[in-house]
């Protein structure tokens, strides 16, 4: 009888054993998304308004940027404009003067004609009435050709003033993700060259890696599919989710680590977790087991 108990102990045994053998790990390593923030307009920092692991959310301010220089520019096209205003309400005043003049001089000329047809005036006197109304008629256009052209200064300084206006708004730094401040590049009073990167953000919410299989293995997988984590250190299995299957097989990278060291065509496998709890990290390594 002790025999026997002690065969079966062993046949489990070595089934176990087998089953562990025949259960595939993929190593791989987590990313987290990184986001730049940059400047579009460059200056002198004034004001930084977030610190290296600080975890914020889409919309935060970032940085503000010295922009007196830019309200002066403002300030200065503000008055070219209301300068121009008031040349357009001068000009408007002179189109109607020059208006009733011309349709007064207009009136008295067509009387004239008239009076010279009946031979009551002479024809010198309608010569004298045609200059008149002629120098009537250029004062109108000349008055409405000034007004066209204040029109048109002031579509340009609008432009102007638009374009600097949008230069302060530049120098308002906010942030576009949510995750964790990972580095702030300059300090406060530092000149910001436009463009430039001032802080990198890591999303520390959601985390991805790449596994690669070969094609008997990828049968099995599908866009969907959970799968299993774990992390040394933490005694919990993590979930994960395949987000993507590549169409293009390739050559095992050299970084990855699978079953078959061999090197042969496989195919990569995205994965994608949560990471509410924070326990992933950029670059940390996993063990990944596929179901």
């Amino acid at each position: 009888m002790k025999q026997v108990l002690v065969l079966m102990l062993v046949l489990l045994s070595l089934a176990g054993c087998q089953s562990k053998k025949e259960q595939q790990v993929w190593t791989t390593v987590m990313e987290a998304e990184v986001y730049s923030i940059s400047a579009l307009s460059g200056g002198q920092i004034k004001q930084i308004f977030v610190s290296e692991g600080q975890e914020i959310e889409s919309g935060t301010l970032v940085a503000k940027l010295d922009d007196q220089q830019l309200r002066y520019s403002l300030e200065q096209l503000q008055a070219s404009m209301r300068e121009l205003e008031a040349q357009r309400s001068l000009y408007q005043s002179q189109i109607a003067l020059a208006a009733a003049d011309l349709e007064y001089q207009s009136s008295r000329q067509r009387r004239n004609e008239r009076l010279y047809e009946q031979e009551m005036i002479a024809q010198q006197q309608v010569e004298d009435g045609e200059i008149i109304q002629k120098k009537a008629e250029l004062q109108h256009e000349s008055a409405r050709k000034n007004l066209a052209l204040v029109t048109a200064k002031q579509a340009s300084l609008q432009a102007q003033i638009k374009s600097v206006q949008k230069q302060i708004d530049d120098c308002v730094i906010v942030s576009s993700f949510s995750g964790r401040v990972e580095s702030v590049f300059y300090d406060e009073g530092e000149m910001l060259p436009a463009m430039a990167q001032l802080a990198e953000i890591v999303n520390t919410k959601s985390m991805e890696a790449n596994i690669y299989v070969n094609e008997q293995r990828l049968a099995s997988l599908k866009p969907g599919m959970q799968v299993k984590l774990r992390v040394n250190g933490y005694k919990n299995e993590l979930s994960a989710q395949v987000v993507r299957i590549s169409n293009k097989a390739e050559f095992t990278p050299k970084t990855v680590l699978t079953p078959d060291n061999r090197t042969v065509m496989v195919y990569a496998i995205r994965l994608r977790t949560g990471n509410a709890q924070g326990i992933l990290k950029d670059g940390m390594p996993v063990n990944v087991y596929l179901p």
